[in-house]
């Protein structure tokens, strides 16, 4: 009974997002969604409305000042404003949304504001006319001091980034972070029509106000809804990448030179983690590898992030050591019949090219940020009350990662594996081990 209590838990919670919701239990849909979507304590609610109130002055300043807020859209949109300044994975999951932009707005100049880091990810897709850096101080951060520390000279660049932005004159601004500093930002832009979620505060720097639905938590649909606010037809397709053809040829190269054969079967792992409290360990991913090596057609190659030195005699893997450029990084993964990684940007990059993924969550909501699609796997132990917690773990360590064992994830491997035969022909699929144990 002990033993099969983990996975009646996991398929519970594994169906919670799709239970409906009648029109009735959601009564007030912003209240839902700050529970449902953001998990706001009383104590953040309570200093967003405070910084909220505070700030209602320059809006009225603003409107004896003569610019008052249209409620409706301009006859014809030439300029569009997209804010997301995060990191990898936010970019991916956003690039539906864009398609449908664009597919609604075929005439408009599309201008996406994002992370410098993130600007080599969007070189050979075709979402935006323009990409223009843009760094704020609580994206670049883990401590809390830092993001908001007054002396810091991202304040600067923020500043110089707004008055570039207003000169631009957009006729329409969106935000889909349900934050009140993305709200913020897009008013101080200046365009004529701002369009975002004001049940996280800063609704009145919002020209157009979204009605979030809690049951579409995932932060994909969540873009999507701005769309649907506007009345325009959205189509929910998975994100996708695309690669140019001396990215191919690197690939080929790369695969060729180190001796991986077309009949191999190619098992991508990425064991790092931008934030510490996500990373499941080096030392359970190399256990994975090594029930899965038992297999000889199977090649494994491990991810390194860019830039990060290949350790000297610590490396507990078997496989390939690739340290790659993150184009090139995409390059390869493309290869690969399955990447088995944390929760993050690899994970999502994995998903937009095709990849399937056997992704460790510890910390966040698969709900919110898992991948989608029907190959996918998550690993999670659902019974954690404390998720999410993203980067502020409340205990010495994050034992919702430390209880996963790599028989776990094993299991969810083989399973991909397993699927995927019946999608390969000939000997380019291999059939993997039968047992989940080692």
């Amino acid at each position: 009974m002990t033993d099969t209590a983990p996975a009646i838990a996991r398929l519970v919670f594994s169906c919670m997002p799709f239970i409906p919701l009648h029109e009735a239990q959601m009564q007030d849909p912003e209240e839902a969604a700050r529970g449902a979507a953001l998990k706001l304590s009383p104590v953040k609610w309570l200093l967003i409305r405070v910084v909220d109130r505070l700030l209602s002055p320059l809006v009225s300043l603003k409107r004896v000042a003569g610019q008052a807020r249209r409620r409706s859209l301009p006859g014809e949109v030439r300029k569009i404003l997209v804010v997301e300044y995060w990191n990898l994975g936010d970019v991916v999951l956003l690039l539906p949304f864009l398609q449908n932009l664009r597919a609604n707005y075929p005439r408009a100049s599309i201008t996406l504001a994002v992370n410098p880091k993130i600007l080599e990810l969007l070189q050979a897709e075709s979402v935006a006319d323009q990409l223009i850096p843009l760094r704020v101080p609580w994206a670049q951060h883990f401590a809390r001091w830092k993001k908001y520390n007054p002396l810091s000279l991202l304040w600067a660049d923020l500043l110089r980034s707004v008055l570039a932005l207003r000169r631009q004159h957009f006729d329409l601004a969106l935000t889909g972070r349900m934050d009140i500093r993305d709200n913020f930002l897009v008013w101080l832009v200046g365009a004529r029509q701002r369009v975002g979620y004001g049940f996280a505060g800063g609704r009145q720097f919002l020209t157009h106000v979204v009605k979030p639905d809690p049951r579409r938590p995932h932060r994909s649909e969540v873009w999507l809804r701005l769309l649907e606010h506007l009345g325009k037809t959205v189509s929910l397709t998975p994100p996708a990448l695309h690669l140019t053809t001396n990215e191919q040829t690197f690939a080929r190269h790369f695969l060729e030179e180190n001796g991986i054969q077309p009949y191999n079967t190619i098992l991508g792992i990425h064991a790092g983690a931008r934030i510490a409290i996500r990373g499941w360990g080096e030392h359970n991913f190399a256990a994975v590898e090594a029930c899965l090596l038992s297999d000889p057609s199977i090649r494994t190659i491990w991810f390194l992030q860019p830039g990060e030195r290949p350790p000297q005699n610590t490396f507990p893997g078997h496989g390939i050591l690739a340290c790659l450029p993150l184009r090139k990084f995409m390059a390869v993964l493309a290869h690969c019949h399955v990447l088995l990684c944390n929760d993050g940007g690899p994970m999502h990059i994995a998903t937009a090219l095709g990849v399937p993924v056997v992704a460790v969550f510890g910390p966040t909501q698969p709900a919110w940020f898992g991948p989608q699609g029907r190959r996918n796997r998550v690993v999670i132990r659902p019974e954690f009350w404390c998720r999410p917690c993203f980067e502020y773990c409340i205990f010495k360590q994050p034992h919702c990662l430390r209880s996963i064992t790599p028989d776990d994830v094993l299991h969810a491997v083989h399973e991909v594996l397993k699927e995927l035969r019946y999608t390969y022909t000939g000997s380019q699929m291999p059939s993997p081990s039968g047992t989940t144990r080692c």
